[in-house]
């Protein structure tokens, strides 16, 4: 490809967009509105300043418009000169990838459970949104180990404790996380029994894959520097709650108000042991809707995600 300068660059781009804003009959006026020279210098000047958003912004607008030119053959003859002055830019200014770029690397991936680390997905819901059907359907088809409410019933027979519901669940806001190991022992009532579910998260991630389907297992490994792939479900308020009605066969008002408390208690106690915001993106490798996709669905996208760590 021949040498050109960024000036003639700017000047074929101004010219394109003229051309697309004649051909299109549009009354919305042009990418550059000012005259030619002024419209080449400022060009030059952002090109020369600010390149990956000048071009992305400029042109995308002009491609936007040629989308609407109403003759096929001029619209292929703008779409052709677009693509080469892209070209052009790329080859004179090429996409720069910094190190805090939100480009992967999928060779890190594939090393996340290297040197004999258990395969760990890690998964948090809101309630109705269908995580346990999500996470048992998972494990059965990766061929993992899954574990729910049965941790708490580990962590009472170890602690020599009738199982209880009200076990699993805690409104009290506070952090409890100590930076080292936790300090088993130190806490009375649900403190010691969070402690004590925490430890068998480790030791059986440290024993073999398994899907841990909520209790803070995502934070109490990440302290625990265990690698995991941490997982959060959730869907519409109203999907989950015709989802609770199917389910159970309960009334309207009666599943508004047990979603409403069970997403209440579980943002309670993941904030509360945590020091976390339950539910909030920034804490999980990957948010998914249900009601997007369906139970099976879901299972499918997180299945094909998995296979990344292959």
């Amino acid at each position: 490809m021949q040498e050109i300068s960024i000036e003639e660059i700017a000047s074929k781009l101004y010219e394109l967009d003229v051309k697309v804003y004649n051909a299109t009959g549009s009354k919305m006026g042009k990418v550059f509105p000012a005259g030619k020279e002024l419209s080449v210098k400022k060009m030059v000047k952002l090109l020369n300043s600010d390149k990956r958003h000048f071009i992305k912004r400029e042109t995308t607008l002009i491609s936007n418009m040629i989308r609407t030119i109403k003759d096929p053959k001029m619209e292929a003859e703008c779409r052709e000169e677009l693509n080469k002055l892209c070209e052009l830019l790329e080859d004179i200014n090429p996409p720069k990838v910094l190190p805090d770029s939100f480009v992967g690397n999928i060779a890190e991936l594939k090393n996340l459970f290297g040197s004999g680390n258990h395969r760990i997905i890690c998964i948090g819901r809101e309630y109705g949104s269908g995580g346990h059907e999500i996470g048992y359907k998972l494990s059965q088809k990766l061929g993992l180990s899954y574990y729910d409410n049965d941790i708490i019933r580990m962590a009472c027979e170890h602690l020599g404790k009738e199982f209880n519901d009200s076990d699993s669940s805690d409104s009290r806001k506070s952090n409890l996380f100590d930076k080292g190991r936790f300090r088993f022992n130190k806490f009375p009532g649900n403190d010691e029994l969070f402690f004590a579910q925490s430890d068998m998260i480790e030791k059986l991630a440290l024993k073999e894959d398994a899907i841990f389907m909520g209790r803070c297992a995502d934070v109490v490994l990440e302290h625990a520097g265990i690698p995991r792939i941490s997982i959060f479900i959730r869907a519409p308020f109203e999907d989950r709650v015709k989802h609770e009605m199917q389910c159970t066969g309960i009334e309207r008002d009666e599943a508004v108000n047990l979603v409403r408390h069970m997403d209440k208690t579980r943002k309670s106690y993941y904030n509360y042991y945590t020091g976390g915001h339950w539910g909030h993106s920034e804490n999980y490798d990957m948010c998914i809707n249900t009601a997007c996709y369906g139970i099976d669905g879901t299972v499918d996208i997180l299945e094909n995600m998995y296979k990344l760590f292959d």
